[in-house]
């Protein structure tokens, strides 16, 4: 295990570049808990609303429709999957999509954004209306329209007076979003920059023949150099969980939690590919503390972890939608419904692939390069004598 040794040693030297990341971390974990801790109030209210509802062959679309704008919501009719409504209202052109089933026998799927009080309040206008649709039908199969939306609306003045604690996931996903965003931010920042400082420091004349000298295969020291850098991830990457607890276990359950820590988990290993890449691209340390300071600040403000990704352009978001932190943010905050949790888990999963795939490569070239420079520093050594 002589490499690994090494590696530890170097880790402790190059420590202190971790030290800043994580005290700034400690300072937005404290912010971020008392910004979304100190008011336990929830508000719940009608609203006006955008809504879109999918064409479907159900008679009862057209009776929802007109009800819905009779209430002063904004109603469109077009053809939508569940994935291209989810993607409407995460870009806000919409707040509620209704998909209707071609039957009447099915009840629609209501989808309006988790972090907003509009999807209790859509929901509870879909449950009311086919709750008293049908007491409403006429001898000849029609529905008597003033009746129901008179009814409707009485019901619904009740329903909304009494659930004034109703709304209670605006502020636990807007934590659970900010603190992780923070947490993947210092965790990229903090790979970027120690993985390749410590890979640097092996190419130095007394570490590279120590290393290269170990009685252990190449095949066993690139393990051990692997392992070093997984060690210095996943513990960097468990303590940030660990802050970020503190924030978000008083507003989450322990499904989500789960939900969270598997996501979590995915873009833990994009981050240790990621750090290996950068690793075996350079080793100039100018290089590296820039590399590490525009790539984790760039990367984060695209992907949405300093600003709300609904604020962010859309442009912006396609570019970000090239790296993995886009798809871990978006998945916080889908974070209440593990079906819309699990496309963005798998696409991090797939980026981690397609990472290792290319650090593997990179590592061959890196190795061959090491060969040559060893030899060509023996023949050096040999002319001299």
């Amino acid at each position: 295990m002589t490499v690994l040794k090494t590696y530890m040693k170097l880790l402790v030297k190059n420590g202190v570049v971790v030290l800043p990341f994580f005290l700034i971390y400690m300072i937005l974990a404290l912010l971020i808990g008392q910004s979304f801790g100190g008011d336990s109030s929830q508000v719940f209210q009608p609203t006006q609303m955008d809504v879109v509802i999918s064409d479907s062959e159900n008679d009862q679309v057209d009776d929802f429709a007109s009800w819905l704008e009779s209430q002063g919501h904004n109603v469109a009719r077009k053809s939508l999957t569940e994935k291209e409504a989810r993607e409407e209202i995460f870009l806000e052109r919409i707040k509620v999509a209704y998909l209707f089933p071609d039957t009447t026998e099915e009840l629609p799927i209501v989808l309006a954004d988790q972090k907003s009080g509009a999807g209790y309040y859509a929901g509870s206008l879909a449950e009311t209306f086919f709750r008293y649709h049908d007491a409403y039908r006429l001898e000849d199969g029609s529905i008597d329209r003033t009746a129901l939306f008179e009814t409707l609306s009485q019901k619904m003045h009740v329903e909304i007076d009494i659930m004034n604690d109703a709304d209670g996931s605006e502020g636990d996903v807007g934590s659970v979003v900010a603190a992780m965003s923070g947490a993947a931010y210092v965790l990229l920042a903090v790979s970027l920059s120690v993985l390749p400082l410590v890979n640097e420091a092996f190419t130095r004349p007394g570490v590279f023949e120590r290393s290269i000298g170990s009685p252990y295969k190449s095949s066993k020291r690139v393990l051990e150099l692997y392992l070093g850098s997984g060690i210095v991830v996943f513990v960097s990457a468990a303590v940030l969980f660990g802050f970020s607890l503190f924030t978000i276990h008083r507003h989450a359950t322990a499904g989500q939690i789960g939900r969270v820590a598997l996501n979590y988990s995915a873009y833990v290993l994009c981050v240790l590919s990621i750090g290996n890449i950068v690793m075996n691209l350079t080793r100039n340390r100018a290089a590296i503390s820039a590399i590490s300071t525009v790539f984790s600040l760039g990367l984060s403000f695209i992907s949405g972890a300093f600003v709300p990704q609904e604020l962010v352009s859309e442009s912006v978001l396609n570019v970000s939608k090239a790296f993995p932190m886009y798809f871990f943010i978006r998945a916080n905050r889908n974070s209440l419904v593990w079906e819309a949790m699990v496309p963005d888990i798998l696409m991090q999963l797939v980026f981690f692939t397609v990472y290792v795939v290319i650090a593997f490569v990179l590592q061959r070239f890196a190795g061959r390069s090491r060969k040559t420079i060893k030899t060509a520093t023996s023949l050096t050594s040999d002319i001299g004598a």
